[in-house]
């Protein structure tokens, strides 16, 4: 059965109660570097994007590779390849490489284009290039909500993924 979107929002604010605690961890670093290096814009962004995004999508495809990530686990939910269930009647784990995929169009995109935005606007003081960044991914996190609500998301539908009850036996 597939999960409701309220579940699966339960589920991505356990998820990023965890994620927050690792950004919090990488402020000392941002405030002992912050402002002794001179780089530019895209320099940090890039930086940024590198110690904070990039792990924070592997983690996410690490999880639900095997089935679910920890705010998943917690509602009960599973990622499951959408097609080709195992014998058993158990729909198959995604795998590492479809997992990634759905991570990175889940939450690297509208992440980056945020986070750009965010820099441009605060960093290189240019509002009409944040503006576009910044609306950019909120055109993405809307297009999810109403794909979320209306029963299948674009990120689990460009990886043949979906997302289920799993029971009370959850991964």
């Amino acid at each position: 059965m597939k999960a409701s979107a309220l579940r699966r929002l339960a589920a991505w604010l356990v998820d990023w109660c965890v994620i927050s605690l690792y950004a919090v961890a990488l402020i000392p670093l941002g405030l002992l570097f912050g402002r002794s290096l001179d780089i530019s814009t895209a320099a940090w962004n890039g930086l940024s994007f590198v110690i904070l995004i990039v792990p924070v999508t592997l983690w996410l495809a690490f999880w639900e590779a095997r089935g679910a990530s920890p705010g998943k686990r917690v509602l009960r939910l599973r990622v499951s390849r959408a097609s080709s269930p195992a014998p058993a009647g158990v729909p198959g784990l995604p795998g590492f490489g479809r997992a990634l995929g759905r991570n990175l169009l889940k939450v690297a995109l509208p992440w980056e284009l945020a986070h750009t935005g965010v820099f441009y606007f605060l960093k290189a003081g240019d509002d009409t290039v944040g503006t576009i960044f910044t609306g950019a991914a909120w055109l993405v996190v809307i297009a999810y909500l109403v794909g979320l609500f209306a029963g299948r998301t674009p990120y689990d539908a460009a990886t043949a993924l979906t997302v289920t009850s799993a029971g009370p036996s959850a991964p």
